[in-house]
């Protein structure tokens, strides 16, 4: 995968998002000497869906995505350190990391489920102080 260039000219790591897996969905990531753990999620109101579109852009009014990620501690604990809702092309900074996402099309059938139904949600990871 090619790494994703935010504005400011900052490389960013793309994560390991596996679409078809659907939402919610989470992973772990050793970055940096640091092991951090992520979860996804749509958060989609449900009147969005009373017509039954085949995809969901997002970030809309009523549909948007949560993102949290939690750092491993040396005792096999977790820390949060970072939860909200994600939007597109924005540098999100938390502890030694940097986020961003660029793209979030959320294939209807991919709420609560999997497949392959056309999801595409692109997302990187960078060191905060490059």
């Amino acid at each position: 995968m090619d790494p994703l260039i935010a504005k400011s000219g900052k490389s960013f790591t793309p994560l390991p998002i596996n679409e078809e897996q659907g939402f919610p969905q989470s992973f772990p990531l050793v970055f940096a000497g640091g092991t951090y753990h992520f979860k996804l999620y749509a958060n989609v109101a449900a009147r969005l869906l009373v017509d039954r579109p085949q995809f969901i852009d997002v970030p809309a009014e009523e549909a948007f995505l949560v993102l949290s990620v939690e750092r491993e501690l040396t005792d096999a604990t977790r820390e949060l350190v970072f939860r909200r809702k994600i939007v597109p092309e924005l540098e999100y900074e938390a502890e030694n990391i940097a986020l961003l996402f660029r793209e979030q099309r959320i294939a209807r059938d991919n709420l609560n489920g999997s497949g392959a139904h056309g999801t595409h949600v692109v997302g990187g990871i960078a060191r905060r102080w490059a």
